[in-house]
This record gives structure tokens, sequence and C-alpha cells, in this order.
């Protein structure tokens, strides 16, 4: 057997349309995001790539595209803080009821904003946003929109931008299946979480996504439990 499945393109419920799942449901997938998030390594990946490309304590402004229920922009925000950095976050996201759940989950930092709104079509103008970040969304994505997701990132970003997803591996797969089991009774985290692990990428070909998006120059890196981080600069 390979130690790369083949790519999946099958649907997981947050695919689908909202009325699919309950709003208890959503919830409750997207809580465990955040557990996964912040102990799989998707918080420190970010932060990492991210501090790197900031320089001293200037004010920067950031969007965070597919935000989910906004505990990475949490996360930033509570990192500026202790360095004393002065940052102002957007989050966007095409669900409605994902960003009532992020205003929640944001209270108490009013350093970040939330609104609706679609990554393929991202409603501000060319280089808004000293950096612009994607999380474990372009899997969702057959190529042509994880291209197009790609270009409306590029274009709103004026100095970088950061887009990290998942990397293919059947051992990936496998701790995936066994945590869903263990730690969640929630439908939407048993399903989606191994489908999506099989729906992402290899390193050579989240490159290509980006070559094929008109990115420049640009790195993937793969960072701890399965991350890979295509990052880079605007020139």
């Amino acid at each position: 057997m390979s130690i790369t499945p083949e790519k999946r393109n099958g649907l997981e419920f947050l695919d689908l349309p909202p009325e699919v799942c309950s709003a208890e449901e959503l919830e409750g997938s997207l809580a465990d995001i955040r557990v996964v998030n912040r102990y799989l390594g998707d918080r420190r990946a970010l932060l990492k790539h991210l501090s790197a490309k900031i320089d001293g304590k200037e004010a920067v402004t950031v969007l965070d595209v597919a935000t989910g229920s906004a505990d990475l922009p949490v996360a930033i925000a509570e990192w500026a803080r202790k360095k004393g950095i002065g940052i102002a976050i957007t989050g966007v996201d095409i669900n409605d009821r994902s960003i009532e759940i992020a205003r929640k989950v944001a209270a108490g930092y009013p350093e970040i904003k939330l609104r609706t709104a679609d990554g393929l079509d991202l409603p501000f103008p060319d280089r808004s946003f000293d950096f612009v970040l994607c999380s474990k969304t372009m899997h969702h994505m057959k190529d042509p929109e994880a291209i197009r997701l790609i270009q409306e990132v590029l274009r709103v970003a004026r100095r970088g931008y950061i887009v990290m997803d998942l990397r293919r591996s059947w051992v990936a797969y496998a701790l995936i299946y066994i945590l869903t089991r263990i730690f969640t009774k929630n439908r939407m985290t048993r399903y989606d979480g191994p489908l999506s692990v099989l729906k992402s990428f290899t390193a050579g070909e989240l490159a290509r996504l980006a070559s094929r998006a008109g990115a420049a120059s640009f790195t993937i890196s793969k960072e701890p439990f399965w991350l890979l981080v295509l990052s880079g600069d605007i020139r």
C-alpha cells in the first residue's frame, strides 16, 4: 500500500446546505475544530509563519478567510497583545451561522471584526490587508475553486499570505479516525475529519495549485501533525 492515499472528492457535512445539520451539530463541530487547532499544531504553525513576517511592533492588518469560529484570529490577537503589536483582524466566512458562533468565541477581542463573505469573491479592494490567511479550507474545493481562492488571497494581500491545509497520508487518516471516535460523538466531526485528510494535498499538489494561481514566489513547509503551509510575500 502506498503511504499516500489517492485524493478523494466526496462532500463533507460542511459542504452541504446549512439546513442539513442542526445549529447544535455545527456548534459542536466547530468546537471540535478548535480543539484540533489548539492541540494538533494549527495555532503553532500559523503563529510561527505569521510572526516571521511581522517586523518589530508595527501595527498590521490581517484577513482570515473562512474563519469558522474565529479561534485562529483569537490566537493571533492574544499573541499580538503579548508582543505589544497593534493589530486589526477581519474574519470572514460564507456561513452565517458560523459567523454567529464566531462572534461568541471572539467576544472580548475588539481588534477582531467578523462578517459574512465568500472567499472566492472577497468584497475588498486589491491590497486591502497586510497579511491574508486561510486555514483548512482548500481541501473542500475542486482545483478550479482552490486556484480561485489563492488568487483572491493574492489579490487582497499587501505584504504576504499564509494558506494552511492538511497533508494527505494514511497515518494522518488513521490518527484522525481514531481521535474522532475517542473524543467526540458529533457526527459531523466523525465523518468530516477523516474525509478531510483524504481530500487534502501533497506538497507537490499544493505547489502546483499555487503556481497555477499566479503565485510568483512561495514556500511549502511541512509542519507537525501533517500540516502543509503555503507562505509567500507580495512583491
